[in-house]
C-alpha cells in the first residue's frame, strides 16, 4: 500500500569522504551502534546534550570516533579527529543530528 514503511527494510550505511580524501563507511544508526557509542563514550546518550554544552569539540571528536570505530577498529580517537575538518563536520551534521534527536 502507498505510504507504508517496511520496518524490516535494512537501513543502509552512509559513505562519507573525510579529510584524507578516502571514503569511509559509517554504520546505520541502529540499536547496536547506539549501544556501542555509549560504551565508547563512557556515558549514556541521554547525557549527550550536557556533554556537548560542557565540552563541545571533545564530544564531537568522541562521537566521530565512535561512529568510525564500528567499521575501522584500528582507528584511534585522535586519528578520527584528524579526519574531520570543518568541511567534513558539515557532512557529518545530519548523522549527528539523528544521534542528538535520539539522545534528547
Amino acid at each position: 500500500m502507498p505510504g507504508e514503511t517496511n520496518i524490516l527494510a535494512e537501513v543502509k550505511p552512509t559513505i562519507i569522504k573525510l579529510a584524507d580524501g578516502k571514503d569511509y563507511t559509517l554504520p546505520p544508526i541502529d540499536l547496536t551502534t547506539l549501544a556501542n557509542m555509549e560504551k565508547l563514550l563512557g556515558f549514556p546518550l541521554r547525557g549527550l546534550g550536557k556533554k556537548v554544552e560542557d565540552e563541545p569539540l571533545q564530544t564531537l571528536q568522541a562521537l566521530t570516533y565512535a561512529l568510525l570505530k564500528e567499521n575501522y577498529p584500528e582507528i584511534t580517537k585522535v586519528g578520527a579527529g584528524r579526519l574531520v575538518t570543518l568541511t567534513e563536520l558539515a557532512k557529518l551534521n545530519s548523522m549527528l543530528a539523528q544521534i542528538f534527536s535520539i539522545a534528547g
